[in-house]
């Protein structure tokens, strides 16, 4: 009697295989993949499962490129979208700073009525009543070197009953010009200028920030379109594999009813089905899950007619040949990364905000020295034009030049934020020169793996030939009583995993040139070349 699991097992198998309709060969175990010009997702249909089992598969079907999901992507990413949006803020924020040297205009006015008891003769009367009335206008302006200039202007009427009076009615006018101009403390364009120079460094950091989200961006679009055609390679082998186990299955059957064979080989034949439809099933869901993921990237939001559609890449996965590789050496690509990558150029401008903090907490560590100039000129006339003229035209003018020093005895907060502000930059070359060593290893490792990559390509097609070779004997072997199922049926499992690995090494391959371009902060830009050759040699080749 046979164990009643193998028994079990055997009798699913062939209510599966009876079920399944004819499975087309797609043509894998040939010595080249004839997948290798794209993929859909969600095409595959598992023997005895409709298409909706596993779950919304998508019956429409839209060719997509790489460069059609990449133009998706850069133009539909949300999280591309809010770094945009916060480089513009940056923008604005750092244009806003400048308005501290603007000019500014300042007025009032003022009014007045007063009625005061004499309290001697001298006073001017019993009851003095009086009316005054003034406007002040105020014109100043900051400077970049961390003074300021002003104008201030004010006119005035004043009207009194008092006897001792020159005039019942008298008006004022008054003008002066001032000049402040620190010596010390605060003193120069380096300092007054530093928050408008900081905010700038953070809009250029802005700017680099949203450069690398775009590098991110088309870094895992392409990871995710290349793990998509490899999804599809990977579910043609599971097909594949189903079809040779269900002829396998089929010739067993034959040997049985012709008296050659055992029910053993049946169900062992039969149990090999069974597990390799639950390996389709995977790599049918697998395969629907690696659209969404590149669909995550590339759509906008739940309106999006392609979360209803099947996506069908079209480019093809490029070619590996590790003789004719030219790769950078990694002090050349080490360079490029200095000059290039977004994480390098950030750091640096880390270290530049830090060096104006400590040139401004140096000038505040220091004491107070102002220079302060003034020239003014002031009138009194019962009329008011004269007034006004003999002011304007200083016809009695007064100078004067004063010195403002300050000295904090102790000065404990603003030594202390000189030291701390000398540690960040101490802090920050330290981190500059950690993410140098960073992008040097991962160069180093990119390059490398590029190299490996190419030469798994190679191995594993070696691999897959010398595997369907094996098999093909071991079949001839068969034909001849020479060996048993469960031989046949481990050599069909080993160039099942020779023809998946194929296909894995050349996605990884693919993928390794995309991490490369990124490593070396090129990704997306003109002087990434080395993936637009390899994209051209591939398509020559062919």
């Amino acid at each position: 009697m046979m164990p009643t699991r193998q028994r079990c097992l055997g009798l699913l198998a062939a209510a599966l295989v009876g079920a399944a309709p004819a499975v087309p060969s797609p043509g894998l175990f040939q010595e080249r993949s004839s997948v290798d010009g794209g993929a859909a997702e969600g095409e595959a249909v598992a023997p005895g499962s409709a298409q909706g089992s596993l779950g919304g598969v998508p019956a429409d079907s839209r060719p997509l490129s790489l460069e059609d999901v990449l133009a998706l992507g850069l133009s539909n990413n949300l999280g591309l979208e809010r770094a945009e949006v916060e480089a513009e803020v940056a923008r604005f924020e750092a244009l806003s700073t400048w308005g501290a040297f603007d000019w500014v205009f300042d007025m009032n006015g003022q009014f007045s009525d007063s009625d005061s008891v004499g309290s001697s003769a001298l006073f001017g009367g019993d009851v003095v009543s009086s009316q005054d009335s003034q406007v002040n206008l105020d014109l100043t302006r900051p400077l970049n070197t961390g003074g300021s200039f002003g104008f201030h202007f004010d006119s005035g009427l004043n009207v009194t009953d008092n006897s001792f009076a020159n005039a019942p009615e008298q008006y004022r006018s008054n003008l002066s010009v001032s000049y402040v101009q620190p010596l010390l403390r605060g003193a120069g364009e380096e300092y007054a200028t530093s928050n408008q120079r900081e905010a700038e460094i953070v809009e250029r950091r802005r700017r680099e920030e949203r450069r690398q989200a775009r590098q991110l961006l088309i870094h895992d679009v392409e990871v995710a379109y290349w793990e998509l055609v490899a999804a599809r390679q990977q579910l043609e082998v599971a097909e594949a594999a189903l079809e040779l186990g269900t002829e396998q299955v089929q010739r067993e059957e034959a040997r049985l009813r012709a008296g050659d064979g055992t029910e053993v080989d049946v169900l062992q034949a039969q149990t090999e089905v069974a597990t390799r439809t639950e390996t389709l099933l995977q790599t049918q869901n697998n395969l629907s899950q690696r659209g969404d993921d590149l669909k995550r990237l590339i759509v906008r939001d739940e309106t999006s007619s392609l979360w209803g559609e099947r996506l069908d890449a079209t480019t093809p996965l490029p070619e590996a040949s590790p003789d004719d590789l030219s790769l950078p050496d990694w002090q050349d690509a080490f360079q490029v990364a200095l000059g290039k990558r977004p994480d390098l150029r950030t750091s640096r401008l880390d270290v530049d905000a830090a060096r104006i903090r400590l040139v401004r907490a140096q000038s505040e560590r220091l004491y107070g020295l102002d220079l302060r100039l003034d020239a003014s000129s002031g009138s009194f006339n019962e009329d008011f034009t004269d007034a006004l003229t003999e002011a304007l035209e200083f016809d009695y003018p007064r100078y004067a030049a004063r010195l403002d020093y300050n000295m904090p005895l102790q000065n404990r907060t603003a030594s202390n934020s000189e030291r701390a502000a000398r540690e960040r930059v101490r802090g920050s070359q330290i981190s500059l020169e950690e993410a140098e060593v960073n992008a040097l290893a991962e160069i180093r490792g990119a390059l490398r793996d590029v190299r490996y990559r190419a030469q798994a390509v190679r191995a594993s097609e070696q691999s897959f030939a010398l595997a369907k070779r094996q098999l093909e004997a071991e079949q001839q072997r068969f034909e001849a009583d020479l060996t048993t199922t469960f031989e046949v049926l481990q050599f069909q499992q080993t160039l099942i995993e020779a023809a998946s690995n194929r296909s894995a090494a050349r996605a990884e391959y693919a993928k390794s040139l995309v991490a490369l371009d990124r490593a070396r902060g090129t990704l997306g830009e003109e002087t990434d070349m080395l993936r637009r050759q390899v994209g051209v040699d591939a398509s020559a080749a062919r």
